[in-house]
């Protein structure tokens, strides 16, 4: 288990009420939804292959949405119709999932501006496991030159491929709904090979900044936790510092290792004077 902490007073705390009151005053920063943490791991490395497939980070207090809070685009492969008869036939997902499209269809009908079109109507992209690995080609750089949209792997059922079989076509409505919930409510991450990580701990309209504290926790927990390998426990060589920032805001300490050891305070008024949008 970790040995780190993240306490919940002066920095920490800090950070976010700052934050939080910056957001809500500056006309330039009020559009903005999300609160995002920077990990730096210092001159430690993660080290860790992009392969584009967003891991998830369970939070155990406060939920950041609900599926029915978003729109979400279900990508499968062809044909779709087992899937979309089956989804429609469940009220309890039906209307979670506001469109289902297939890899052909994608490539088909959406190029150029259709697809800045297709990127802000939906919030959550979800892919068939099968399918995934085709869409950055299709989908592009919109998607992909952040962490905002890029899709989630999910499976269709519960079956399991034996070597040299071949699965039977099936959609577990009630399977897929629950992956769809761990997605909304939880934090996630993608993997790289830098020294840094960002993850969001909340939204500005949603959680308060205790709430999104106890997120910070748990995040920093499960990173750093040999115990929760593979997905989790990939940090390995400490922390040097957290940073908590919204959309286009500027970043502000949420832990320093130095200022921790120095018992040093940041000055939060001369920061927030300074944003630089």
């Amino acid at each position: 288990m970790s040995s780190f902490k993240i306490t919940k007073k002066d920095l920490s705390l800090q950070a976010l009420e700052a934050l939080i009151d910056e957001c809500s005053q500056n006309k330039q920063l009020q559009n903005d939804k999300e609160v995002q943490m920077i990990i730096n791991t210092g001159k430690k490395k993660i080290e860790m292959a992009k392969d584009y497939i967003p891991r998830i980070i369970p939070l155990t207090q406060c939920k950041l949405n609900h599926p029915k809070d978003v729109r979400i685009l279900l990508v499968t492969k062809d044909p779709s119709t087992i899937y979309r008869e089956a989804i429609e036939k469940d009220d309890s997902i039906k209307d979670l999932i506001k469109e289902v499209i297939t890899v052909k269809n994608l490539k088909r009908r959406f190029k150029g501006s259709k697809m800045i079109t297709l990127y802000h109507e939906f919030d959550l992209v979800v892919a068939d496991y099968r399918v995934h690995h085709l869409l950055p080609k299709i989908l592009g750089a919109r998607f992909y030159s952040g962490s905002k949209k890029i899709p989630f792997v999910i499976k269709m059922s519960k079956q399991v491929k034996m070597r040299g079989e071949k699965l039977k076509e099936e959609c577990d409505t009630k399977y897929i709904r629950a992956q769809l919930k761990s997605i909304t409510k939880n934090a996630y991450y993608l993997p790289n090979q830098d020294n840094c990580l960002m993850v969001r701990i909340g939204n500005l309209d949603k959680q308060s900044e205790e709430d999104m504290l106890n997120n910070a926790v748990d995040i920093i927990n499960f990173l750093t936790d040999p115990a929760k390998k593979p997905q989790g426990g990939v940090i390995k060589g400490g922390i040097a510092s957290i940073f908590v920032k919204s959309e286009h805001s500027s970043s502000l300490p949420l832990y320093e290792a130095n200022s921790s050891k120095n018992n040093q305070k940041p000055n939060y008024d001369e920061e927030l004077k300074n944003f630089k949008l």
